[in-house]
């Protein structure tokens, strides 16, 4: 009874009628509905509102592409309640295209070339063979309804008929293949075929009609809910696993274990009684073990030791500074110079021409120079670099301003920072945007403008670590096209103008940026003790660099080594030393090849 397809339908639901989305369901997945936000203009199909258990059922489904505009529809498939097709047909977007997402639309420049059917073409045809008392099938129907700019209030979603809990969606391939013993969106075709794909969902829901929720979730909840996915959490009803260790189930499961490094016990996770532990007293043997052993066990813990030990015996000065250095580096990539600006010019002037493009740490006015320059620190890169991009050579009153970063030791080797930055693969599925409203609904516009270019995993804001209400976010996407589409697009919601660029700061180093400042002031410490300590830091640097060299070289010969399709996890520990609190790092890896 507690299933997420019991709670919403009752163990004995029966009907066609009883399995539509009502008003407020297609309100909350975003269904377009009349008088809704940004359905202005659409079209309404002419339904009277007599739906019954006997209406005929209509399965549909679009292929889009990438316009400047968003997502626009190239292709429209209709099938009855028969399995007929009774409409597929091409659609020539009105904007210019970007991507034609062939990979899953199967649309090419040359398909659609010739093409003459508009949008309202096929609305038309839809509203004639659309009955009164239609009820329209899809998965994920409200992103179809959305590019045909439709509205049509009596539905069925397979998405959520076959419900999971938490909002969790299965994919219509996947619903095919356990339910209906069919393989759809086969890999060696080029694209989705939507007659196929709404025939699947309309075979979908009539299943579910016809056997109703109990018996569908009898038939398959094993092989479905229960089945163990990477993206599916099973939880114990009863708690009866909560106590059994992660080294129990593996030795249960009859899964052979191998710990390589010092002596230091494994805190019971994997116990001397589960595992073979093999003593290793350097980085270098345990590399060694391991390449010869790597094929004879399920699961290999390596615990590298050198470079940890060279810490502790660092001083705590040193390892500060050290630290201290790279967070300089970092907020002195946040740092612009702009001038030159009008002879009035204040602080509260500077912060409302560049807050659009991020939040700003810190506005200094500079009057020493040939006319009125700024020195601006932003709080993100981020904001930095759409500063650089869109504000030079920007008109303030007559004078044509520049925006430039400062010049000097730490910045000389900035561009290729950048470069760097830019291609991250830990950052290529994030972009950041700018220029947000602080209004109540704001996180769900954020989520209806740019859900258009793909799914989206996160949305964080980008003042999370300062508390404080932000009018700039950080958008993770599930794909790294998603993220590319989204940074070439004019895009804006209500009267605001949106900036938008990649992603740039580490995602491991914005704590260190923002609740721990670096400042430029210096304590008012003797030069004999700078002088000690700049010494003294010199010394544990190099040393510092080279263990880390020479650990990242052993962590590549373990991922070398590693067969096909392993998992690898890596992780560093952080530092809370000298009283501040440093993160560590976690990699995680599916060697493919």
């Amino acid at each position: 009874m507690c299933h997420p397809v019991i709670r919403r339908f009752g163990s004995s639901a029966a009907g066609l009628s009883s399995f539509l989305l009502t008003e407020q369901e297609m309100i909350k997945h975003n269904f377009p509905v009349k008088g809704g936000r940004g359905c202005e203009g659409f079209v309404c199909t002419e339904s009277d509102g007599r739906v019954t258990d006997g209406s005929p059922l209509f399965g549909l489904d679009c292929e889009m592409c990438l316009t400047t505009e968003g997502l626009e529809v190239t292709r429209v498939a209709l099938v009855d309640a028969d399995g007929r097709c009774v409409l597929d047909e091409l659609v020539k977007p009105p904007n210019r295209i970007i991507n034609y997402c062939t990979r899953f639309s199967g649309i090419t420049r040359s398909i659609l070339k010739p093409v003459s059917t508009r949008l309202e073409d096929v609305q038309s045809k839809l509203l004639q063979l659309l009955p009164r008392d239609a009820v329209l099938v899809g998965h994920s129907l409200d992103g179809d309804l959305r590019v045909l700019q439709m509205i049509h209030p009596h539905v069925m979603d397979t998405s959520l008929l076959y419900r999971q809990e938490f909002g969790r969606r299965f994919k219509l391939k996947r619903l095919a293949q356990v339910i209906l013993n069919r393989e759809i969106q086969s890999e060696d075709r080029r694209g989705h075929d939507p007659c196929e794909d709404a025939l699947a969902a309309l075979h979908l829901a009539q299943y579910f009609i016809r056997k109703g929720p109990r018996e569908v979730l009898e038939d398959h909840h094993d092989e479905l809910w229960d089945f163990p996915e990477i993206d599916d959490h099973v939880i114990s009803s009863d708690h009866q696993l909560s106590s059994l260790s992660f080294g129990h189930a593996l030795y249960g499961s009859g899964q052979s274990a191998l710990f390589l490094g010092g002596a230091a016990e494994t805190n019971g996770s994997v116990s001397n009684q589960h595992c073979r532990r093999q003593q290793c007293f350097s980085d270098r043997e345990v590399v060694c073990v391991f390449r010869r052993l790597v094929q004879s066990y399920s699961l290999s813990v390596l615990q590298f030791s050198s470079f940890s030990n060279t810490l502790n015996q660092t001083t705590a000065t040193g390892r500060q500074r050290h630290l201290q250095q790279v967070c300089e580096r970092l907020r002195q990539m946040c740092v612009l110079y702009v001038g030159p600006l009008p002879a009035d010019s204040t602080e509260r002037h500077v912060h409302t021409l560049l807050k659009r493009c991020g939040r700003l740490r810190t506005v200094r006015l500079l009057h020493h120079t040939h006319g009125v320059h700024a020195e601006v620190v932003f709080e993100h890169l981020e904001g930095a670099q759409l500063a650089l991009d869109h504000l030079d050579g920007h008109q303030i009153n007559g004078c044509t301003i520049k925006v430039r970063r400062p010049v000097h030791e730490l910045c000389l080797d900035l561009d290729e920072r950048l470069s760097e930055r830019l291609n991250d693969r830990l950052n290529s599925h994030m972009i950041y945007v700018c220029n947000l409203s602080t209004k109540p609904h704001r996180h769900d516009d954020l989520l209806q403008t740019f859900r258009q270019f793909g799914p989206i995993q996160q949305v964080t804001s980008a003042a999370e670590h300062s508390g404080k209400c932000s009018r700039h976010a950080f958008i993770k996407f599930e794909c790294a096209d998603s993220a590319q589409a989204a940074v070439g697009v004019a895009l804006q919601i209500g009267s605001r103008k949106l900036s938008v660029c990649h992603a740039l700061t580490p995602p491991h180093m914005t704590s260190w940026m923002h609740t721990h400042p670096v400042t430029m002031e210096t304590s008012p410490e003797t030069a004999e003790q700078r002088e000690e300590c700049d010494v003294s830091c010199d010394l544990e640097e190099p040393l510092l660099e080279r263990q880390m060299k020479k650990l990242d070289g052993r962590v590549g010969k373990v991922f070398r080594a590693l067969e096909r399709n392993c998992l690898s996890v890596v992780i560093l520990p952080g530092d809370s030393s000298g009283g501040g609190d440093h993160p560590g790092l976690c990699f995680i890896h599916i060697k493919q090849t």
